[in-house]
């Protein structure tokens, strides 16, 4: 019975660990989906701006710089390890909502992980009392 309570506390702490894991990473992938929402809206917003137009540009930290629309009709996209594709903003548009859409399926895969990790914490605790 002492063994028995021993390992279900031993995976109890390890369940907690995973579950606080995937919260980050829920909580990231949801702070992206978010970034790639503002970033389709940017691009959305300069592509409707005048020649000329004066704008400021986040460099980092609260510090910004200005600068002068030249008509887009091309963007450069990250696609990873540093590299830029140039797309046109249809093209760019439909890259950040497939990013998007594939955020949106880990955050519910990790989702449903987290419910069943959750699940086995709660059915240990209750076999604990």
């Amino acid at each position: 019975m002492a063994q028995s309570r021993e390992r279900l506390a031993e995976e109890y702490s390890v369940l907690a660990q995973v579950a606080e894991e995937l919260q980050r990473e829920i909580q990231l992938a949801q702070t992206l989906i978010a970034e790639v929402d503002s970033a389709i809206l940017a691009l959305k917003n300069i592509s409707s701006l005048e020649d000329g137009k004066e704008i400021l540009v986040p460099v980092s930290a609260g510090v910004y710089v200005r600068a002068s629309i030249k008509r887009q009709e091309k963007f450069l996209v990250a696609i990873g390890s540093n590299i830029l594709v140039e797309k046109s903003l249809d093209e760019a548009v439909e890259f950040l909502n497939k990013r998007k859409e594939e955020l949106s399926q880990l955050v519910e895969r990790r989702m449903n992980d987290l419910n069943k990790v959750v699940a086995r914490i709660r059915e240990i605790e209750s076999s604990i009392r």
